[in-house]
């Protein structure tokens, strides 16, 4: 017999063996008793796993706009983004100017915005509604995302302020040299580079020229605002006048710099709207001391459908709390005007803001989740 084969054989016997052990012996013998084994607490069942708590936004679909200057489409990020922590399904904001948007707030076609500015978008949530009343009887602000951190007001080049002297547009438009210095259309009037069709400002800007007698000696040019601006700085490049509506936070005031290459142009406060008479905070870089620009600084706050924030106490206590620096959105400006300005990038700095602050919204997040 082979090695191998023997091999294999011995195996089989051994195995034959092993099974004839455990199958037991002969016949008569007793068998063994074997006791029963004790219950093993391990195989117990295990108790239910702890339901997961339900969020308090979970299956509630929130519809949310954005201003049409893309400079606020990084604060609605942050917003839609802190809800969506919240439970909620948000929408992507829409773009939508102020004008349609507060009409179209009050019907409940949208939820919620941040992109309101109050001192000039009172009007507009005041207007007269056409079911009655007005649409602030079916919306209103809420919070102070950003207190007092906007600044808005012309800008004026500095060479022309030294030429003819004037400290405020009333001075301005008193003086006709002056005047035919700004007309660049040649009909008259001095023409400022102002808002787009359906801002607050537009409106601003007409009533306070209205209020004080100044309409046929100067006129708003309404438009695109980006390229009104380009044009101012084209005009300033080429050793021309600026009359150019701006506000901050954005990469503006970083391209014609108040004090360097421009002012910010004074109104005297008694000609300035109910409420706009407030002081800029801006130093040397105003053609007067103090400074009232044509408009009290600003809070950057969210607008939001009443009906809205009573069936959703989470959000209204998430939108009550929420702060922001107004220098993390001049900061996210520059980026924008630098080149990262699509969607998926000014998303993803919300993002990032979110997560460098997350001592601060913890607790918002906390008190949202009990309020809700």
């Amino acid at each position: 017999m082979n090695t191998s084969r023997g091999r294999a054989l011995l195996a089989i016997l051994l195995t034959f063996g092993l099974l004839a052990v455990a199958c037991g012996g002969d016949d008569s013998s007793t068998p063994a008793v074997t006791p029963e084994p004790a219950p093993d607490p391990a195989a117990e069942p295990a108790p239910a796993p702890e339901p997961e708590p339900t969020l308090p936004g979970e299956g509630v679909q929130i519809t949310m706009a954005r201003g049409n200057w893309i400079e606020t489409n990084f604060q609605n990020y942050v917003v839609q983004q802190l809800l969506e922590e919240l439970g909620y399904e948000v929408s992507e904001p829409e773009e939508i100017a102020p004008a349609t948007f507060f009409p179209a707030l009050a019907q409940g076609d949208y939820d919620l915005w941040a992109s309101s500015w109050p001192l000039n978008h009172t009007p507009l949530l005041e207007g007269e509604s056409p079911d009655g009343g007005t649409f602030a009887d079916k919306a209103r602000f809420i919070g102070r995302m950003m207190a007092s951190g906007a600044l808005q007001g012309l800008l004026v080049d500095i060479p022309s302020v030294e030429t003819f002297g004037f400290t405020t547009l009333g001075e301005l438009l008193d003086n006709p040299e002056a005047v035919a210095h700004f007309d660049t259309d040649g009909d008259g009037k001095a023409d400022i580079n102002g808002c787009d069709d359906g801002w607050g400002c537009q409106k601003v800007i007409d009533d306070t020229l209205a209020k004080n007698g100044w309409d046929d000696r100067a006129q708003q040019i309404s438009a695109t605002h980006s390229a009104l601006f380009a044009e101012s700085q084209a005009s300033f490049a080429g050793g021309g006048p600026v009359l150019q509506y701006v506000w901050t936070p954005t990469a503006f005031v970083g391209k014609l710099v108040p004090g360097r290459d421009v002012l910010w142009l004074a109104i005297e406060p008694h000609q300035t709207l109910e409420g706009q008479d407030g002081i800029s905070a801006v130093g040397d870089a105003c053609t007067k001391d103090p400074c009232t620009t044509m408009f009290t600084p600003s809070d950057i706050v969210v607008a939001a459908n009443k009906d809205f924030l009573a069936a959703n106490p989470a959000a209204a206590s998430l939108l009550e709390n929420f702060e922001m620096d107004a220098l993390a959105v001049a900061v996210q400006a520059v980026a924008i005007d630098a080149g990262a300005d699509s969607e998926a990038e000014i998303a993803a700095a919300a993002s990032e803001w979110i997560a460098n602050n997350r001592d601060k919204i913890d607790p918002w997040i906390e008190a949202a989740l009990a309020a809700g």
